[in-house]
């Protein structure tokens, strides 16, 4: 019998002001169709959530998944510093808001800029999630995201239990830690518009390898509004500039990648739920 692998494909989904705001709701229809066989994990922020919930609500009843990404991906919205009560209001806040704009409760979390700590760990405890997708154990190219921290380097690869002092230790915390897949540099879409098509698929088989004798999930990230041109005010950070400009062509290489990593027997998409409560 084939061993499975887990493959989580997750969509972090906020308002990114410096994109128009139409292209990035139709993205997110036409995503629907292009994945209607790939269950996905969306983390949405609380005010994505109340912006898009039409079209959110059309992607759960396909069988994806809804996560939280915290309240508005702002600059305080950071659950790397955040005190155990801020904390706990933050989680209380996004996770009614989320549920009650598309009627789904969030189980699964994955900070602004991959933010997390052990106060964030508990208030998710606390308010029933099963999985924190924040981490990226060993990413070495610790400038290119905000919430980036040492911690990363010392933390377990694949999933873990987390400790109760420690976000990046193991322990025995009720709460699975699901990384994003990394060799040094993370498995994501950024990495794609820089390196190529080719490269990412190299990228993925030396994952498949590793996951096949280790048993780790394979979890890919990419965002939605990455496919909505720029309305003129310009936010973007050094290394984004770096990607392919073309929007067209930054859509159809994930979908190749998609479609490539799927093309392997031993490869199962699955929501994070799915991973969480079956196959960890």
């Amino acid at each position: 019998m084939t061993k499975i692998i887990p493959l989580l494909i997750t969509v972090d989904l906020e308002i990114a002001l410096d994109h128009h705001m139409n292209e990035q709701a139709q993205i997110l229809n036409k995503l629907k169709l292009d994945l209607k066989n790939v269950p996905s994990t969306w983390f949405c922020t609380a005010v994505a959530a109340e912006q898009f919930n039409e079209y959110i609500y059309e992607l759960i009843l396909e069988g994806h998944e809804v996560g939280c990404h915290g309240v508005d991906h702002s600059a305080k919205d950071n659950y790397q510093n955040m005190s155990p009560a801020c904390a706990e209001t933050a989680i209380a806040e996004a996770t009614y808001r989320i549920e009650y704009a598309v009627g789904q409760k969030p189980r699964c979390f994955r900070g602004p800029r991959m933010t997390t700590s052990s106060s964030t760990q508990m208030a998710l405890i606390n308010y029933g999630y099963l999985s924190d997708f924040s981490v990226c154990a060993q990413r070495m190219d610790l400038l290119t995201s905000g919430g980036a921290n040492l911690g990363w380097l010392f933390a377990p690869r694949g999933a873990y239990y987390p400790s109760k002092e420690k976000s990046f230790r193991a322990g025995t915390q009720p709460l699975v830690v699901v990384n994003l897949s990394c060799l040094g540099l993370p498995f994501l879409s950024g990495m794609l518009y820089i390196m190529g098509l080719s490269f990412m698929k190299a990228f993925f088989r030396i994952l498949l390898f590793e996951a096949r004798h280790k048993g780790f999930p394979i979890v890919y990230l990419f965002h939605s509004y990455e496919f909505a041109n720029l309305n003129g005010i310009s936010y973007q950070p050094f290394h984004q500039k770096l990607y392919t400009s073309q929007r067209s062509k930054r859509y159809q290489i994930n979908l190749n990648l998609l479609k490539y990593m799927c093309s392997f027997e031993d490869i199962v998409p699955m929501t994070a739920s799915t991973y969480v409560e079956k196959y960890q």
